[in-house]
């Protein structure tokens, strides 16, 4: 295995604890409230804090990643992230339990737009498709984390799952010092910071990630949820199906990555957004049929993180180089943070109504996320 393979795999690795750490409380999201003794609305509003912060951490780590340098930041991250998930072991009411969520968040949230900012710096050509295959090792470790998260949780305790993950965490910033990098900083002012928010195009790239932020978060906390309590699936069932969302996730950061560099991204992201509107549709007018359950985890997983590749690379291509770290940072923020509010929305209209109703709101969402990826076609040229 050459050093620039072993690079990237080693950083799909920590990408991939990056979000296990957070994909830990969907399939367990009931055991929790239970255990608890609190609600869904709680629960929703405790992760839209915590993604607020894992969003806005992005925009203290990716300049961060600009003054410090990228793997050591990233190192940081992954480690103390991991770390924190030992608050759990004393998590015996909701509060506690929200801290540790937030904890884990705030050091958490300085990984994405230091890889970022660090592949697109070191793999100046088919970026997308460095993108791609970064991406994709993080999305094939995701893939087994709720399967392997609801069997520990049901066999032990969901604590345990929490701190299993966090520890492989810190073992993986150990390693992450055999990586080798060309980690010179640079020096930026103030007024170049605002001025690269003045690129052509960036805000609507901004107004797709916030959009595609609101939807991927809601989907990703409630899915399990939704299909036990919703469409009569066991636990089980819907933590695999959560799993399976993932897995096909890998073969959609692969092809969206060589998408973008073959066919451009704007292409590109419009084909996958329709994918999303298309997936929900199916899911939503075929609500007892398991064969519309299979396809929309098939073609959710491939198109959500299809797109993600593609609008990274997007980035990369309309951002100062000297400045990609804070614009990773603004980007994920608009995504993970801004879009966080939507577990919010979803648990209160789960408790309020019910989760159909908030998937028929996800499904609107995706529909006008299409129409914004079409105004990026026709105004951002590849």
């Amino acid at each position: 295995m050459n050093k620039d393979t072993f690079d990237l795999l080693l950083l799909g690795v920590a990408h991939s604890l990056n979000h296990s750490l957070f994909l830990v409380l969907p399939p367990l999201m009931s055991t929790i409230t239970e255990d608890l003794g609190t609600t869904l609305s709680s629960m929703g509003l405790i992760g839209t804090i915590t993604f607020l912060i894992y969003g806005a951490g992005a925009m203290v780590g990716g300049p961060l990643s600009d003054k410090l340098g990228s793997l050591k930041v990233a190192r940081i991250s992954i480690g103390l992230g991991g770390l924190m998930s030992l608050v759990f072991l004393v998590a015996n009411n909701v509060y506690i339990f929200g801290a540790g969520m937030i904890l884990m968040a705030l050091w958490a949230s300085f990984y994405h737009p230091t890889a970022n900012g660090l592949i697109a710096k070191a793999f100046t050509e088919n970026t997308g498709s460095s993108m791609g295959i970064h991406n994709a090792a993080g999305n094939f470790g995701q893939v087994f984390t709720p399967t392997v998260a609801y069997i520990l949780g049901v066999t032990f305790s969901w604590r345990v799952s929490f701190v299993f993950f966090g520890l492989i965490s810190v073992a993986v910033a150990y390693m992450m010092d055999r990586i080798e990098v060309d980690d010179s900083v640079s020096e930026t002012g103030r007024l170049s910071y605002l001025e690269f928010l003045r690129t052509p195009g960036l805000w609507l790239v901004l107004l797709y990630n916030v959009m595609v932020g609101f939807l991927f978060r809601s989907v990703d906390l409630f899915f399990p949820s939704f299909l036990s309590t919703e469409r009569g699936y066991t636990g089980g069932i819907a933590a695999v199906a959560n799993s399976m969302i993932l897995l096909f996730g890998v073969g959609g950061q692969l092809l969206g990555g060589r998408g973008s560099d073959r066919l451009g991204q704007t292409k590109v992201l419009v084909i996958t957004t329709a994918g999303m509107v298309l997936s929900l549709m199916l899911l939503m007018l075929f609500p007892t049929n398991m064969y519309g359950v299979i396809i929309f985890v098939v073609l959710y997983g491939v198109s959500m993180f299809g797109h993600q590749p593609t609008v990274t690379n997007l980035v990369s291509r309309l951002s100062p180089r000297n400045m990609m770290g804070l614009a990773y940072g603004v980007m994920f923020f608009s995504a993970f943070g801004v879009g966080s509010l939507s577990t919010s929305v979803t648990g209160y209209l789960a408790d309020h109504y019910s989760l159909t109703v908030a998937f028929w709101v996800n499904t609107g969402i995706a529909v006008g996320l299409l129409a914004v990826s079409a105004v990026i076609y026709t105004r951002i040229r590849d």
